[in-house]
């Protein structure tokens, strides 16, 4: 064979491998269709909930649950074991979009890729517990990470404001505090000793979720609202969104960077 020949054959291979490697790169990149939440309150019936964990981790889908969804779930059967679950990959992606809006990076239009909002009132009437998500991802602000619904806040409030525990507000409930009262002050306070100190989760980096969907769900089946439940959740993840905000700025990157 000449040298050409040899010239020309080697070319049209690599011509071959590059197609292949761009195939897969748009496969890769094309966007997965979202699990309906519909699907793990099914698998949730089964009584197996480390098969419904097994399906939401490959399924990729995380859902933007408010603190009342927890409640209504778990009406509906899914186990606090699967409960955490949901809240624990919420948090992580939650954490993963707060470390992209430090970095100045984004997960794009990739619909499907951020949390995806709900609507539970359906699931009684045969819905997928699915809310609209065309506009998911589709806008940025500079006040909170890409991709989170508009009840998610950034904000949590002063850092000298009253500390308030978990167990506080359950006693609270249990009390009998009036719905708005309670509300109120959860939005006025900083949540004490929940966010960042339940050391790291097994299969990556993120941290564990100092408030759990298990513990979301037993507010509401004690007597907690749902106006008081969603404002424990906006306040946790604000908290934790301003928590990761600082630890990424702390490692010399982004604007506002401590190096």
């Amino acid at each position: 064979m000449s040298a050409r020949q040899k010239f020309i054959t080697r070319s049209y291979r690599f011509s071959i491998a590059a197609c292949a490697l761009l195939f897969g790169a748009c496969s890769v990149m094309t966007p997965r269709p979202a699990t309906p939440i519909s699907e793990i309150v099914t698998l949730s019936k089964g009584g197996q909930p480390d098969r419904v964990i097994d399906r939401i981790a490959t399924a990729k889908t995380t859902y933007a649950l408010r603190g009342s969804d927890f409640g209504k779930l778990a009406e509906a059967g899914v186990p606090p074991k699967v409960l955490d679950a949901l809240q624990q990959y919420f948090v992580n992606d939650v954490d993963l979009l707060t470390r992209y809006w430090v970095l100045g990076e984004s997960l794009g239009g990739c619909v499907s890729c951020y949390p995806q909002p709900l609507d539970l009132t359906n699931l009684a009437n045969g819905g997928n517990g699915m809310a609209d998500a065309s506009n998911v991802g589709r806008y940025s602000t500079f006040s909170k990470p890409m991709g989170l619904p508009d009840w998610v806040t950034a904000i949590p409030g002063g850092a000298t404001a009253p500390g308030l525990t978990i167990g506080e507000i359950a006693q609270l409930v249990k009390d009998g505090t009036p719905a708005a009262d309670l509300a109120a002050r959860i939005r006025t306070s900083r949540l004490y000793d929940i966010v960042g100190n339940g050391g790291l989760t097994k299969v990556s980096t993120h941290y564990v979720a100092g408030l759990s969907g298990s513990e979301l769900a037993q507010l509401s089946k004690d007597g907690a609202s749902d106006e008081v439940v969603d404002a424990l959740q906006q306040k946790y993840l604000a908290e934790y969104i301003e928590f990761s905000r600082i630890r990424y700025q702390s490692w010399g990157k982004g604007p506002g960077s401590m190096n």
